[in-house]
């Protein structure tokens, strides 16, 4: 897609606002670094009838083996112990002279809901320095803009600082997919890697209110595909000064 014809669309749009005259346009680049982010997901289910009866058996008896606990349940041991050795890696259970609940398996046990800790995978996250934050979108729908402005002045030179792992990990549990039962949540970061910049363009209007006779700016950010509110009080606050003097003449 064209970046101009964008700018037309934008525009138009602004200009059906009540009272909003447009007095300057323009467009720039912010620059949003790109994560590689490895993390275990962690599945959540409603725990199933024969992890319920085990695990209050190990509650209510003693058990020294898997065994011991299928002749009692009357179900296959083969089908006991694997299930138990799944309990006793994912720390639901411990075994020293018997057979016992951890405090971890008697939350779950209470809530009813069976937690396990997948394979370990990668993802891609976008953040942008000036907003301090990870940025949610499409970066390869950004790559199709046919031309890329100049970077935004004073975003030149912004280091990355200390990443946020719980932003990071809400936003990779918001990218899990979901059905009504099952549900996948990030609770922490294996490994967090930068491999590229990425320029993301932005286009920017300064607009006069006629009925209070002042000037505001509103910026369109491409990657999120939303106004940005962020951007446009930098831009306030770093160029408001002028635009009396630049716009209103």
């Amino acid at each position: 897609m064209e970046l101009a014809t964008l700018q037309k669309q934008l525009a138009a749009q602004l200009t059906q606002m009540d009272g909003a005259k447009i007095v300057h346009e323009t467009s720039f680049c912010i620059p949003v670094h790109a994560f590689k982010v490895t993390y275990h997901p962690v599945l959540k289910k409603p725990m199933d009838i024969l992890m319920k009866m085990m695990l209050i058996s190990f509650q209510t008896g003693v058990f020294r083996d898997g065994e011991t606990l299928a002749d009692v349940l009357l179900v296959e041991p083969l089908f006991i112990n694997d299930l138990l050795n799944k309990m006793i890696k994912t720390s639901l259970v411990e075994k020293a002279d018997t057979l016992q609940l951890t405090a971890k398996g008697e939350k779950q046990l209470t809530e009813g809901v069976y937690e396990e800790e997948l394979d370990a995978v990668s993802d891609i996250l976008q953040y942008s320095p000036l907003h301090e934050s990870f940025l949610k979108g499409d970066m390869e729908d950004v790559l199709e803009f046919d031309e890329f402005p100049e970077e935004l002045s004073y975003a030149a030179g912004i280091e990355v600082g200390e990443l946020d792992e719980q932003q990071m990990m809400d936003l990779l549990t918001d990218m899990q997919e979901e059905d009504d039962e099952l549900k996948t949540y990030v609770t922490s970061i294996i490994a967090s890697e930068e491999i590229q910049i990425n320029d993301v363009p932005c286009l920017a209007f300064i607009l006069h209110d006629t009925k209070t006779d002042t000037l505001f700016a509103r910026i369109f950010n491409t990657l999120t595909n939303e106004w940005d509110h962020v951007l446009e009080n930098k831009k306030k606050k770093n160029e408001r000064p002028t635009w009396k003097e630049k716009y209103m003449i």
